[in-house]
């Protein structure tokens, strides 16, 4: 029997379904929220934290290190080679050994935008709003809302999508709606995919020592 979802899975895919149906208003002058007029990106899951700056020619910190020409991302990704480029149309290149593309659309009402293909071979499903961000990118799966500016829900990754999922917070700063539409979905497909902040290890259980509470060598016999 299918294990019933959690209140926050249940709440992910209510808040996916609503951003699909376009029943979402929000201001059209922006295709994404910003909680700070500059300064980096800040993502934070559960005890994780990442901060990227965003710089004229460059992405860094947080494991980024990229060259930015407007139309394309080359450098290195955690120690990984990364190189995509949009000149023609769609996201393209490989972010360490693997394939990927991504095809961007735009919502009619111009309230966000919705990426789907393949990011390092993982399904990619993405829709960004200044209202939310929901779906799947990168091995991980997304379920968030605004408050105050910033994104708050919940992801769970690869390899355990159906376990419980960790809280998250992302801050954009207003630098990032200087970006073409594109050049922001490349970044946030990377940003939130397992390769930019790959999920924490399993916490491991407490080894059994065998001793007892008595502690060790209280019932030894007295030496004399």
């Amino acid at each position: 029997m299918a294990r019933s979802p959690s209140g926050p899975r249940r709440a992910l895919g209510r808040f996916g379904a609503v951003l699909l149906s376009f029943g979402v208003v929000a201001p059209a002058s922006a295709q994404l929220a910003t909680s700070q007029r500059s300064g980096p990106i800040r993502l934070q899951v559960g005890d994780q934290a990442l901060s990227v700056s965003l710089g004229k020619e460059r992405l860094r910190g947080g494991g980024f290190d990229l060259r930015r020409t407007g139309e394309s991302f080359q450098g290195t990704l955690r120690g990984g080679d990364v190189e995509l480029g949009w000149r023609r149309g769609p996201i393209v290149g490989r972010v360490g050994l693997e394939d990927t593309r991504l095809e961007l659309s735009r919502y009619s009402s111009e309230q966000g935008m919705r990426v789907d293909g393949e990011l390092s071979n993982w399904s990619t499903s993405l829709v960004f709003s200044p209202v939310g961000i929901s779906g799947d990118v990168g091995g991980c799966n997304y379920s968030l809302t605004v408050a105050g500016g910033r994104y708050t829900g919940w992801r769970t990754c690869q390899p355990d999508l159906e376990g419980e999922p960790t809280a998250v917070t992302l801050s954009l700063p207003e630098t990032v709606l200087a970006l073409d539409t594109t050049e922001q979905a490349a970044l946030l497909s990377l940003l939130l995919s397992a390769k930019g902040l790959p999920p924490a290890p399993p916490r491991e259980a407490p080894a059994n020592t065998g001793r007892t509470l008595e502690g060790p060598g209280l019932n030894d016999t007295p030496r004399r």
